[in-house]
């Protein structure tokens, strides 16, 4: 199987799928101070669903990467959420296409003693739980390589998320409890909304040319808009007529005139692509950004890459009819999207790299996932008896669908 740094995805999106609370109000009483400072050494584990589920220290390391380690509640908080990830998938493919049924219960919940494509259910979930988890310490390792750390910006800003989740929640004790029923201690739920931080400075870096994360674009990407002229019904996709798609391409070649004679030629070609443009896709004033793979016709590639910015083309014929193409120069926007892909396809690769070195700890082959999953759910209903989600929310609908536990608690927008 792939080893794939996914979790850094989810890094943006934190918060953490569910918290919605967390803070910092200066009100805590001696205890509370205690326990934050025990939970920063490792030593106190009390505050942590998972320790009765599991047994587990949660300060204890269970992997480590390159020197970097990652705590029990951290991997058993991705593990419940992959867990919960995976059976709303199974549910949405079972109702939608009848497919993998055999895969749950009558319930809906995941038969934990199946195999999908070979692999049991159970290691798929381990894997995936273990690879996002994992990219926490990578991409702390990365970053510490590169020199970045949290500004006081960024801490103030990470002080402020907490602030305003623990606002969302109803107060410091709502927030405590919250924490404790996703299994996360106060410092492992701010490492994951630092790492947010760290990421974001890392995708700077590689927007930057004067840093080594930085790949400058090459001629493999190409910014590009078009006229379409359709020879195809566009609600039956039937031919047009042989004297209606001529009609089409002499219209083309009347627009291609005008064009190679304008002075203002993006204007005009933009004005007459929202004019006369039959391209549904296509926004108002906008293009494609675009490379070999990219799943557009073969004609419409090769005369994109064939011009440099600022050129248009003569008249491309496909399938779909006639073309007129002009590539443009590259936007920021682009620039910046086309650095962060750089970013995640170096941080795969470190991933891939770093696998093979990952420590694992002999207290994971204790864990029995489908067993610690159906006792966490039991364990939330029985702290929720009264609550009862919409299907959406997680909750068993009607079409038998279990839902997924992360949409079941609110979250929160880190702050700006």
């Amino acid at each position: 199987m792939k080893k794939t740094i996914s979790g850094l995805l989810a890094l943006l999106l934190l918060l953490t799928l569910c918290v919605g609370c967390g803070g910092q109000d200066g009100q805590k009483d001696a205890k509370d101070e205690q326990n934050r400072q025990e939970d920063a050494a490792g030593q106190d584990t009390s505050g942590s669903i998972f320790t009765t589920l599991t047994g587990l220290d949660m300060g204890e390391t269970v992997l480590e990467v390159e020197g970097n380690a990652i705590p029990a509640d951290i991997y058993l908080y991705w593990l419940m959420a992959k867990s919960s990830e995976l059976e709303y998938q199974l549910n949405m493919y079972k109702v939608s296409y009848g497919i993998y049924g055999e895969l749950l219960d009558e319930n809906g919940r995941i038969k934990w003693d199946q195999t999908m494509e070979g692999t049991p259910l159970a290691d798929i979930v381990r894997q995936n739980a273990e690879n996002n988890a994992l990219s926490y310490a990578l991409l702390e390792n990365v970053a510490k390589a590169h020199d970045v750390t949290l500004t006081a910006e960024d801490q103030a800003a990470v002080d402020e998320v907490l602030a305003q989740q623990t606002e969302q929640a109803g107060g410091e004790e709502a927030f405590s409890q919250s924490l404790y029923e996703i299994g996360l201690s106060r410092d492992s739920h701010v490492r994951m909304i630092a790492s947010q931080y760290l990421y974001q400075h890392l995708a700077e870096l590689a927007n930057d040319p004067a840093s080594d994360l930085y790949e400058a674009p090459g001629d493999s990407n190409a910014y590009v808009d078009h006229i379409l002229l359709l020879t195809k019904d566009s609600a039956t996709n039937e031919p047009l007529s042989e004297e209606d798609a001529a009609a089409k391409k002499a219209q083309a070649e009347d627009l291609l005139s005008q064009l190679q004679a304008s002075e203002d030629l993006e204007a005009l070609f933009t004005e007459f692509a929202d004019t006369y443009g039959e391209d549904p896709g296509r926004e108002s004033g906008a293009g494609y950004l675009i490379d070999p793979t990219t799943s557009f016709v073969q004609e419409f590639k090769d005369a994109a890459f064939a011009l440099k910015p600022g050129e248009i083309s003569g008249i491309v014929e496909s399938d779909y009819g006639y073309h007129i193409l002009l590539r443009k120069e590259l936007t920021g926007e682009h620039l910046r999207s086309l650095a962060e892909n750089h970013l995640y396809e170096y941080l795969d690769a470190r991933m891939e790299e770093a696998m093979d070195g990952v420590v694992r700890s002999e207290a994971l082959e204790s864990v029995d996932v489908g067993a610690v999953y159906t006792a966490y759910i039991e364990a939330l209903q029985a702290l929720h008896p009264a609550e009862e989600q919409a299907p959406e929310d997680g909750a068993s609908g009607e079409d038998g669908s279990a839902g997924s536990i992360e949409g079941s608690i609110p979250d929160a927008e880190p702050a700006e």
